[in-house]
């Protein structure tokens, strides 16, 4: 009998051990699964971090332009209220004072007004000024005295010019 309750137990055994690794296969291939899985979605998530880096990046470069054409309008409009201001009498240091900008500032505002206006005449046939647009001579507005010619014809824009 001792024989048979040995062998009883000895096969009791085997069957444990036998699902014992069975179960450790099971865990060896979940493991494995899990990693494969954790991968998957690693590289889908760095798929779409790329994809979302990408569409901001483009964003932020419109936007970027989007303000930079902004502010050039705007600083067009501050010098062409300042050609205006000047084709009515002021001086450079008049403008300045009024608006609260250095002189400096003030002709480089005029400058980039002036240099729209030749931007214009450039895209018109036969280089004339367009209808309704002022004109400034920038080169004499570096001094005190106004100048120009169609002095009324640009809009005053002295908000842009505090701007």
């Amino acid at each position: 009998m001792a024989t048979a309750e040995r062998e009883a137990r000895e096969k009791a055994i085997l069957h444990s051990l036998s699902e014992f690794l069975d179960e450790l296969d099971k865990l060896a291939h979940a493991e494995a699964a899990a990693i494969k899985e954790q991968e998957s979605a690693r590289a889908k998530a760095a798929e779409q971090i790329a994809k979302i880096e990408s569409a901001l990046s483009e964003r932020i470069e419109r936007i970027r332009l989007s303000a930079e054409e902004k502010t050039v309008r705007i600083g067009q409009a501050a010098g062409e209220a300042a050609q205006v201001m000047r084709a009515n009498g002021e001086t450079i240091a008049s403008i300045a004072a009024q608006s609260g900008q250095s002189q400096a500032r003030v002709r480089e505002l005029l400058r980039l007004a002036d240099s729209e206006h030749s931007t214009a005449r450039d895209r018109t046939p036969s280089g004339d000024h367009p209808e309704g647009a002022g004109s400034v001579d920038v080169a004499a507005t570096a001094g005190d005295e106004p100048v120009g010619d169609d002095a009324g014809a640009v809009e005053p824009a002295a908000e842009a010019l505090s701007a």
